[in-house]
């Protein structure tokens, strides 16, 4: 049989780590931390971002302002149709406030327009006293029906 001899050579492993790099720098790059490329952003990474900002972005202005990014959103979100019920419940309070205006104002009109008639439809003597209800309806009442709509 042959004799076989095998030969190793082991390098200090100290003087191998400071002559060699062995880390993979140059395979890759650190990315600097202050650069932001707009085209890799997210969604959440807006939402992330607007949450952090929300108290410094201005309430009012024509750009870059809570103002503006609520109006650009209403107009996106096609809001007509909240614009619409604002229109309805708004033109609701001004016949509501006509309709008061209307009523007090018969009232008053109605005070003391007829002889011996006083407030509420109460008879009242010379003096002006109030007496008892004159016969016959209340012509205040009678232009409120039973569900205190004006019907005038």
């Amino acid at each position: 049989m042959k004799k076989i001899t095998f030969r190793k050579n082991v390098f200090n492993k100290e003087a191998f780590e400071e002559t060699v790099d062995t880390n993979f720098s140059q395979l890759s790059s650190t990315p600097n931390p202050n650069f932001f490329d707009i085209n890799m952003a997210t969604l959440p990474d807006f939402w992330a971002l607007y949450e952090r900002f929300f108290y410094q972005i201005p309430k009012l202005g024509e750009t870059e302002s809570h103002e503006y990014l609520g109006k650009t959103s209403l107009e996106y979100a096609e809001s007509t149709y909240v614009n619409e019920q604002i229109q309805e419940l708004l033109d609701e309070i001004a016949a509501l406030r006509e309709e008061n205006l209307r009523i007090m104002t018969d009232a008053l009109n109605l005070e003391g327009t007829e002889e011996g008639i006083g407030i509420g439809g109460f008879a009242s003597d010379e003096e002006g006293e109030l007496g008892t209800q004159i016969e016959g309806e209340n012509p205040i009442m009678t232009q409120v029906d039973n569900n205190n709509s004006y019907t005038g």
